[in-house]
């Protein structure tokens, strides 16, 4: 409730006149927005290079295994990686700057916009983050479990390996549709409460 507050005292302390009171709240929306966008650019740089570090990686380890179905499983995972990179550049950036000399209820509109994209994309993150690179590694593991067969030598161990992925796996999920996008669900209903003290509606306590 931190920014509903600050909002609040913005708007109803004395003796600040009407016309400056909406310039501090537009001040204040301005800082959120650079904020929002900054955080923003971060992640996706992070994930993008993750996401080039893990494209390497397994692109290498498809041109060296012999193992068929483990290549094939390597592939499934590189060409996730170059999806989730291209996703983000595409998806994730959000509507461009706005113009400095906009009033209260345009950045109000240009920040709910970045909070409804990114709603939008975390809502959709099992689709093209998590399902194409768990896909791959599940046949990378049954390529394992194959070859160790051949070999007689499957065992429990061969489990341990997707049941450890498995779980981070949907513990990303969880960290990103249940939490993140509770977080910026919330993070929004305190921006709309931007509008409520512009009318002054809380100022009568």
């Amino acid at each position: 409730m931190k920014a509903k507050d600050e909002l609040r005292e913005l708007w109803c302390t004395q003796p600040y006149s009407s016309a400056t009171k909406r310039e501090d709240l537009v001040k204040l929306v301005q800082k959120q927005t650079k904020r929002f966008d900054r955080i923003i650019l971060i992640r996706n740089l992070l994930e993008c290079t993750a996401a080039a570090v893990v494209l390497v990686w397994f692109t290498l380890f498809a041109v060296r295994t012999q193992d068929t179905v483990q290549r094939v499983g390597s592939i499934v995972i590189a060409a996730s990686a170059v999806c989730i990179i291209y996703f983000l550049l595409r998806y994730a950036r959000g509507p461009a700057n706005e113009d400095p000399s906009q009033n209260l209820s345009a950045y109000r509109r240009a920040l709910l916009e970045r909070y409804d994209t990114q709603i939008r994309l975390l809502k959709s993150v099992k689709y093209w983050y998590l399902v194409p690179p768990y896909v791959g590694l599940l046949i990378g593991s049954a390529g394992v479990l194959l070859s160790h067969a051949r070999l007689g030598v499957v065992g429990w161990r061969d489990l341990v390996g997707p049941a450890l992925y498995t779980a981070f796996f949907v513990f990303v999920w969880w960290l990103n549709e249940v939490k993140g996008v509770a977080r910026l669900r919330s993070e929004r209903a305190r921006l709309l409460s931007i509008g409520e003290e512009a009318n002054g509606s809380d100022c009568a306590d």
